[in-house]
């Protein structure tokens, strides 16, 4: 994408963050001085829109972002967003004056981080009861598929689908369903991680593209298993105007009745802004939350992995989220708490 239209980009997403409402090329003259004609900038906007970063609502109305116009100026053009040091300095006492910590009471930081960025927030962080795989069976339903079941430690049965790549024999997919359960059988849940995978690659001589389906969704679908939810100021969702449909509030907040659902999502990568998972809109895989975006950041304190999230919008502002976030996690990881 050339300078100018990076510039226009830039301004309409700020604008639409601001406003919520669909940014015109007048308007973008008058308020970034942006030495174009509303013509040319028509034009950009045309040519933008054309490429997939900008919507139209209406036709007779100026764009808006869409999810790919959000997800470039995430990766490409915000940056690294740092808060203001009188903010930070302000939100520190708040946590030191009312005695917050991850430890002991999470739900206050929770509330905390609701009130500070005026969205969503959630905390999640090992269960006290630590669940371990107890029995793991993988059984083949075509040439294409198969059921994975998993037996935890609480006796609970958790059951996911698996495709098969073209090749494999129901003969193999017995000798990997085997390999897996003797050496999984035992092993905590918060503890699936790249060094284990690297570990079962090295030992198992068979098809590792299917070694590495099956453990992810050991990490990604199975992790929520051990984790506890805590989730705070889903009400501050309700006064912006994308979400002034009922119907749509109505499966917004069905979905954020699921905890599993929202575990889910919250310990799935996505694409990242360094550190940190930034999820836009349908790369969430939700259907009740196209129009909302989520910033998490994962870290560990004493040997606890801990996952703080924020959802809003998809028209969030960015730049404050993202750093408030990260300097959460930094404060908190380093001693904080």
């Amino acid at each position: 994408m050339d300078k100018r239209k990076r510039l226009i980009l830039h301004a309409i997403i700020q604008d639409y963050i601001t406003s919520a409402e669909p940014v015109g090329s007048r308007s973008l003259v008058k308020r970034h001085q942006i030495d174009l004609s509303p013509a040319t900038i028509r034009n950009e906007m045309a040519d933008l829109e054309e490429m997939g970063y900008l919507k139209q609502p209406h036709t007779s109305a100026g764009r808006i972002p869409s999810p790919k116009g959000y997800r470039f100026y995430v990766n490409s053009i915000l940056g690294d967003p740092s808060p203001a040091p009188e903010d930070l300095a302000r939100v520190e006492e708040l946590i030191s004056a009312a005695g917050i910590s991850l430890s002991n009471n999470p739900r206050q930081l929770a509330r905390l981080m609701a009130s500070v960025t005026n969205y969503l927030s959630l905390i999640a962080e090992p269960s006290d009861t630590i669940q371990e795989i107890r029995h793991i069976n993988i059984i083949p339903l075509s040439a294409a598929s198969a059921i994975c079941l998993v037996v935890l430690s609480d006796g609970s049965v958790r059951h996911h689908s698996l495709s098969i790549p073209e090749g494999v024999t129901p003969r193999e997919i017995k000798a990997l369903s085997d390999f897996i359960d003797n050496r999984l059988q035992g092993v905590q849940l918060q503890h699936l991680d790249s060094r284990l995978l690297h570990s079962l690659k090295t030992e198992f001589a068979g098809n590792l593209r299917l070694i590495d389906d099956i453990f992810f969704l050991f990490q990604h679908a199975l992790a929520a298993a051990g984790q506890e939810l805590v989730m705070d100021g889903a009400t501050n969702l309700l006064k912006e105007p994308e979400f002034k449909n009922v119907e749509k509030v109505r499966e917004l907040f069905r979905t954020l009745e699921q905890d599993e659902q929202i575990l889910k999502l919250l310990v799935s990568g996505s694409s990242h802004l360094e550190d940190l998972d930034i999820k836009i809109g349908p790369e969430m895989g939700l259907e009740s939350f196209t129009d909302c975006s989520l910033v998490v950041a994962t870290f560990t304190l004493r040997d606890r992995k801990i996952t703080l999230g924020i959802l809003g919008p998809a028209r969030m502002h960015y730049a404050k989220t993202i750093g408030f976030i990260r300097w959460l996690r930094e404060y908190f990881s380093s001693g904080g708490s």
